[in-house]
């Protein structure tokens, strides 16, 4: 998957997520809402066909890059593990 920054301010990240949909997108706006510092996570869709998601986090403090990663890993290890319970599963 490619991303793409779009914005990168103080307190705001906007992000391109290449291939991506609201199967990845839903679930990491979920796990970003957890976090105390962030005030607004979402994802922004145009056209389904022509244009890219963008993923807007905006946090109170501390750099936006940081719940985005943390949310990234969280949901890394939720699916990674997930994977392994069903590879175990289907033996």
């Amino acid at each position: 998957m490619n991303i793409r920054i779009l914005v990168k301010e103080k307190d705001r990240l906007d992000i391109e997520l290449d291939k991506a949909d609201m199967t990845l997108l839903h679930p990491l706006v979920e796990e970003l809402l957890k976090e105390k510092a962030v005030t607004e996570a979402q994802y922004i869709v145009g056209h389904p066909e022509l244009d890219k998601p963008v993923l807007r986090v905006r946090v109170s403090s501390g750099k936006p890059e940081t719940p985005v990663k943390k949310a990234a890993k969280k949901l890394a290890e939720d699916f990674g593990g997930l994977r392994e319970t069903l590879e175990k599963k289907a033996k």
